[in-house]
């Protein structure tokens, strides 16, 4: 027991540290629209533009190809090759072109996580009530990842400017690597069924169209975790010397998330039902948004987190495990994951196009999350009602 214990908080840990990679760019952003003016906001949607069209093309392969090896191994090599892309930018993320191609690099890395991750649970855990349970607590690890990244990352730049964004990441998943490197239990390898039939069993119905739900729920998610900071930066005249006071702004929007998914677990609800209902609960949270100011803003946007976190998990780890018994579990993780990050990918430039083309601005923006939020919620009843109601075969206790 102590070592399934071990390893389960080994996987926690690891991926808490992917999280440096994957959000210091926010950080980084307005720091480096306030230094060099000849940089914009369009400039940097087409920079996390390419990290999360490579993250999605990523999360596709890597999801196949992560079945027939140690995940551990494979999530190692993630870590490395991640941290030695955030070394470089530490050089040259001033300059455009160099900046782009790095991101889009550190995407295609950062990818090789997740599917491994949930993969690697699987295996760990027995039973499907230790899988479901599980699978909410490993959840937590993203959310809590992202705040203390958010944190460190925001008092480096305030200290030591934007270079230090990217060089204390590095520090931090190299680190991990190394150390999850020589923590990795043995796996033993089974043989694997072939990579057409691997890909024509995820490519079904509930699996599909779980990857669209996560497609627009993560355009609300990562464009929170990508923009919200720079609104806040831009909207308040904040200093870079500030960054470290402002960021106590949104370090908790995380923490609100993993609030809002143990009280997710704890309803006595089929976890479908409670997504459908959390999922609308967020669109209204951001219908209101534009209409609150101050501190009554922030607020809502911590119980905006509290809702969009659940139904995350669900969507990117409790439906895959799902699909254990048919081998799948990490290439459905990989292909929902790398659909979702289609819609990141979008609104990463739909942002910077509302702000500064539209009249509405930000307000646009927020109002453009909250339809989002609804169509989710229609899209995992949808789901639920076409598939999982009336499936034994895919159902678990939940």
């Amino acid at each position: 027991m102590k070592k399934i214990n071990f390893q389960f908080w080994n996987i926690w840990s690891t991926y808490a540290i992917f999280y440096f990679g994957k959000v210091n760019l926010s950080i980084v952003i307005p720091a480096l629209l306030i230094t060099y003016e000849n940089l914009n906001m369009y400039d940097f949607g087409l920079v996390s533009m390419g990290f999360m069209f490579a993250y999605a093309i990523g999360q596709f392969l890597h999801g196949q190809i992560s079945e027939r090896f140690n995940p551990y191994v494979y999530i190692t090599m993630g870590l490395i090759l991640s941290g030695i892309a955030n070394l470089f930018m530490g050089f040259v993320g001033s300059f455009f072109v160099m900046l782009l191609m790095l991101e889009t690099f550190d995407g295609f890395f950062q990818s090789m996580g997740w599917s491994s991750i949930v993969r690697a649970n699987s295996l760990i855990q027995k039973g499907e009530k230790e899988r479901d349970r599980s699978s909410t607590i490993l959840g937590c690890s993203y959310q809590f990842g992202n705040s203390f990244a958010w944190l460190i990352s925001a008092y480096a730049v305030s200290v030591w400017g934007w270079e230090a964004g990217f060089w204390v990441a590095s520090i931090w998943l190299l680190s991990r690597g190394v150390l999850l490197y020589l923590t990795k239990p043995k796996v033993d390898h089974k043989p694997k069924q072939s990579v057409k039939k691997q890909v024509a069993v995820t490519l079904s119905f509930p699996i599909v169209m779980t990857g669209i739900s996560l497609m627009l729920l993560n355009m609300v998610r990562y464009g929170v975790m990508n923009w919200f900071f720079t609104f806040l930066v831009l909207e308040g005249n904040v200093a870079i010397a500030d960054f470290g006071s402002e960021v106590w702004k949104i370090v908790f929007i995380p923490i609100a998330g993993i609030v809002g998914t143990l009280v997710y677990n704890k309803l006595p609800w089929k976890k479908d039902h409670t997504s459908i209902v959390f999922l609308a609960a967020m669109g209204v949270t951001w219908f209101l948004f534009p209409y609150t100011t101050g501190f009554n803003s922030i607020i809502l946007v911590l119980i905006s987190s509290a809702f969009l976190y659940g139904p995350h998990v669900f969507l990117v780890t409790t439906i895959p495990t799902r699909f254990k018994e048919k081998g799948i579990v990490a290439s459905s993780t990989g292909f929902i994951d790398g659909l979702g990050y289609v819609g990141t990918t979008i609104i990463m430039l739909l942002v910077p196009y509302f702000v500064l083309e539209t009249a509405g601005k930000w307000n646009n923006v927020f109002l453009l999350w909250a339809l989002i939020s609804f169509a989710a919620s229609a899209f995992v009843a949808i789901t639920y009602f076409g598939h999982f109601k009336n499936n034994k075969a895919d159902k678990i206790t939940s």
